[in-house]
């Protein structure tokens, strides 16, 4: 362990993303230059880029941009306009999985740091070394290492910084390069444009041809059949969990990781906010006391968020069964999204609604500097026109005001300490079919018992 704390990374696909990220902890963000990242529909305009980067110099903050497609001989035509834009931004460093992109931009640019994404499927130190010969400056790992590989590559390659995902959607097929998407759509995975096949409804029957014994047909192909096939490592099946490696966070810390990076510049800032908070607070409180250290302690806030259920991923090794979900491939979760402090406006605020409120519903604050704060909605104000409402529903940034004297327990003063610019907040999800919480009690057992094999 090299004694200094790892870098926070947090996806940003907007702008308001990137201020929820530092708002909540996160030492840096990554986000997408349009037409060009890996998430081509969440990239920044070159204006929005240029304001998030002068926010973050402002608080001591970093923004990576992301060029980290597979180029074709005409994407490479419009390069050199990127180029020129990054060195126009100037961010504090650029990620690339093409090795291609990778040298015309340390030709053009020699000082700018480079990142080798995930992308580039870096799973031994031996790649991790050459692209450090090249000029790389950081690597992310590919999410299919295990935690001893990646140890080892740690020791094998200490003058390279490495990056590692520890949270978010997992891909079925290679950190990314799959080939369903295209395949079944169209739609290109490595340019954003994934229609996460692998998560539609596919049928397995035995039998269908004679040159094997079980295939899926997927639910609009009927007749279209495709083989599975098992190696000795198993059969990987589709859709995959999401991945959380809070349990074993200590371990990754221990091994002196530079960098750890959560996916999802897709997400809302309900799951930025909630997942900076968790692992910043994780993270500071191992270097705090190590040894009285303990994962539970931070997995609530992150169960509090829709997700596929949740797995170590390749953590030790090979995947197993529990890294999969053979019920549904929905997100659920206990809470949903409520909405969004904008700004206090003297001893009340603007909250801009995500999701239908009613009068009677007790909406739960994730604060920054303490543990969630609670308010039974005793009235509905609607914030242009002031008139007290009994229900509103979420669209086009539509906005109530709240008073702070409406926090029961809470001094108006405590209220605006906790409650915080960009502060988001959380409701319990209503009329959940049994079968749903059934499912999401499940996924948490699955959890715990994945958690106590590994």
């Amino acid at each position: 362990m090299n004694g200094e704390k790892p870098e926070l990374l947090l996806p940003a696909g907007t702008l308001q993303n990137l201020k929820t990220a530092f708002l909540y902890g996160a030492d840096a963000v990554y986000c997408g230059m349009p037409s060009f990242s890996l998430r081509s529909k969440s990239g920044f305009s070159p204006d929005e880029a240029y304001e998030g980067i002068k926010i973050a110099r402002s608080i001591g903050k970093k923004v990576y941009l992301a060029l980290n497609l597979y180029a074709h001989n005409k994407d490479l035509e419009n390069i050199s306009d990127a180029i020129s834009l990054i060195d126009d931004l100037k961010p504090d460093g650029i990620i690339v999985s093409d090795s291609g992109v990778f040298s015309l931009i340390k030709k053009e640019l020699p000082k700018l740091p480079i990142c080798v994404s995930t992308q580039a499927n870096l799973t031994n130190w031996a790649a991790v070394d050459f692209w450090r010969q090249q000029g790389a400056d950081k690597v992310v790992l590919a999410r299919e290492c295990s935690f001893e590989e990646i140890k080892f590559i740690r020791e094998k390659c200490p003058n390279v910084k490495i990056e590692t995902f520890i949270h978010g959607a997992m891909c079925m097929s290679m950190s990314g390069r799959c080939l369903l998407s295209n395949f079944l759509s169209a739609r290109d995975a490595n340019r954003g444009e994934c229609s996460q096949s692998c998560r539609w409804k596919y049928k397995l029957g035995a039998k269908f041809r004679e040159e094997f014994d079980f295939a899926l047909e997927e639910e609009n192909r009927g007749g279209e059949f495709f083989e599975i096939e098992e190696t000795d490592e198993g059969s990987h099946i589709l859709s995959s969990k999401d991945l959380c490696l809070m349990p074993v966070l200590d371990k990754y810390l221990q091994a002196g990781i530079n960098s750890f990076k959560i996916e999802g510049r897709h997400k809302n800032e309900f799951y930025t906010a909630t997942a900076a908070k968790a692992y910043r607070n994780a993270i500071d409180d191992w270097f705090e006391n190590s040894d009285g250290w303990n994962y539970k302690n931070h997995m609530p806030i992150l169960y509090s968020t829709q997700n596929r259920g949740l797995t170590l991923g390749f953590h030790s090794g090979a995947l197993t069964d529990s890294a999969h979900d053979y019920e549904t491939t929905k997100s659920l979760g206990e809470f949903r999204f409520a909405g969004i402090v904008k700004e206090w406006d003297g001893d009340s605020f603007i909250f801009e609604v995500r999701n239908t409120l009613e009068v009677g519903d007790e909406i739960e604050f994730v604060s920054v500097n303490s543990a969630e704060i609670k308010l039974k909605l005793k009235r509905i104000i609607d914030a242009k026109s002031g008139c007290e409402i009994l229900k509103v529903s979420a669209g086009q940034g539509y906005c109530i005001r709240i008073l702070a004297e409406d926090f029961d327990g809470f001094e108006v003063g405590e209220v605006k300490k906790n409650v915080l610019p960009l502060c988001v907040a959380r409701v319990a999800v209503k009329g959940q079919s049994l079968s749903e919480k059934k499912i999401i009690e499940n996924r948490k057992i699955s959890f715990a018992e994945e958690i106590c094999k590994k």
